[in-house]
């Protein structure tokens, strides 16, 4: 049985304005080395329709449990990181600190430590798009020789996680989210899918067909508690030295239906996804070479940490 605990996310301060106030004319802004400050990260901002809060303190004393997120829309809560508050009763009994955390590593999650905080290590933007990229390898220390994970928000309904993470040893990873109990697994897509009356989300993990990546519920020590939701995993069925997850939090409008088809995408220097709304399509790529100075993704060349294309019917655009 797996124990693990929700991947959530919610509000903070490395963005304070909404992505209309972004500026336009510099594709890529500059990196920056600032650590984090804040307990957490929110993209694109506290002000905007959506979010996506993740956070980033890993002292045992922090309010929310290290690298969980929250993930809010139109005024629905549709992912909630759990409270240290609200797991009190249940880490008594619980045998490992594996159900606290969202990426497990051989079945335990992050080391707790004030020292293993994870920290900003770059940024970026462009007219209509918002990354940032975090190091959390020092909670994983011992078991990860790195592990760095980076948010994209593409407006206004696209959130695409990519998840780095090289192993000392080959390992098994395993992803987990508590989403609420409404929360379906789709049958021929197997990707995660909520309607609530507010908003709701599709969750994608794009595979190939040596590598698929499909959700799956399943039953968790944890259930009881968190009330009202489930538990999903995903993961490969093997074990890696090493792992690049990219994830798609599509978001929509409660009741509202939209098209969406994913496809992983890879290169020697790159991975990341094309995605169709509602038949446009949309190229994300993200730089798996620290080193080199461009990457590359089906011909679609990039300097920054991250690639984004965006097709608009009355024109290509390149951001």
């Amino acid at each position: 049985m797996i124990k693990l605990l929700p991947v959530l996310v919610l509000s903070c301060l490395v963005f304070e304005c909404p992505v209309g106030g972004a500026p336009a004319a510099e594709p890529q802004s500059p990196v920056s080395t600032a650590p984090a400050r804040a307990d957490f990260v929110v993209l694109p901002g506290p002000t905007n329709a959506v979010q996506f809060r993740l956070y980033t303190n890993a002292s045992p004393d922090s309010a929310h449990v290290f690298n969980t997120f929250d993930l809010e829309a139109y005024g629905e809560r549709l992912l909630q990181s759990p409270g240290r508050n609200t797991l009190k009763g249940g880490l008594a009994t619980s045998p490992s600190n594996a159900s606290l955390h969202c990426i497990l590593v051989d079945g335990e999650g992050a080391n707790p430590g004030s020292t293993n905080n994870m920290t900003v290590v770059e940024q970026a933007s462009g007219p209509d798009w918002r990354y940032i990229g975090l190091d959390a390898s020092a909670a994983y220390r011992g078991r990860l020789e790195q592990y760095r994970r980076a948010i994209l928000f593409i407006e206004p309904d696209l959130f695409v996680i990519h998840d780095h993470l090289v192993a000392k040893k080959p390992s098994q990873f395993q992803m987990v989210l508590h989403p609420p109990a409404a929360t379906q697994v789709d049958d021929i897509w197997r990707d995660l899918r909520l309607d609530l009356p507010k908003g709701g989300f599709r969750i994608h993990t794009p595979g190939t067909k040596k590598s698929p990546r499909s959700w799956e519920r399943v039953e968790s020590a944890e259930d009881p508690l968190f009330p009202g939701t489930v538990t999903m995993q995903i993961g490969p069925t093997n074990k890696l030295a090493a792992l690049d997850l990219v994830t798609v939090f599509a978001i929509h409008r409660g009741g509202e239906k939209k098209d969406y088809v994913f496809k992983l995408l890879e290169s020697n220097n790159a991975i990341g996804a094309r995605i169709h709304r509602e038949g446009l399509p949309t190229l994300v790529a993200f730089k798996t070479d620290p080193v080199g100075q461009r990457a590359s993704l089906t011909g679609f060349a990039f300097t920054g940490p991250v690639g984004v294309d965006v097709f608009k019917p009355k024109g290509r655009g390149l951001k």
